[in-house]
């Protein structure tokens, strides 16, 4: 169980078709970074927010194990890599490479009408794995 309760963002509406879900997994290597890199998420996920072709976004903040899981849905994979090259989330995936222990980026089909929870996307990941 998350120490935190998941952050959710839905959209207003949604895209047609199942888009393309996105999971990644954070662990950071020190405590100390915490705080920041809770600012940076924020930050981040303002800009999922309002980018074109974003359906929906979860947060998963366990900040005394150091980790953080974002699952994340959008119309298709080129609002991905918008979202990617682009402001803070590019500088953020830079500043905080070298203060990463691991990183890990996975993707797979959506399903039409349902925005992904947390547990769905990691359960589907084990099952695929």
């Amino acid at each position: 169980m998350p120490v935190i309760p998941d952050l959710p963002w839905n959209a207003a509406r949604t895209g047609e078709g199942p888009g393309v879900v996105v999971v990644t997994r954070l662990h950071l290597r020190r405590l100390r970074d915490v705080p920041a890199f809770l600012a940076t998420s924020l930050a981040v996920r303002r800009q999922t927010a309002s980018s074109p072709g974003a359906r929906a976004l979860r947060l998963r903040a366990q900040p005394l194990a150091r980790r953080f899981t974002t699952v994340s849905w959008w119309d298709d994979e080129a609002s991905v890599a918008a979202f990617a090259r682009a402001e803070p989330h590019r500088s953020a995936m830079r500043s905080w490479r070298e203060r990463l222990v691991t990183f890990g980026y996975d993707s797979f089909p959506g399903t039409p009408g349902a925005a992904p929870t947390v547990s769905r996307a990691l359960a589907r990941l084990a099952e695929h794995a």
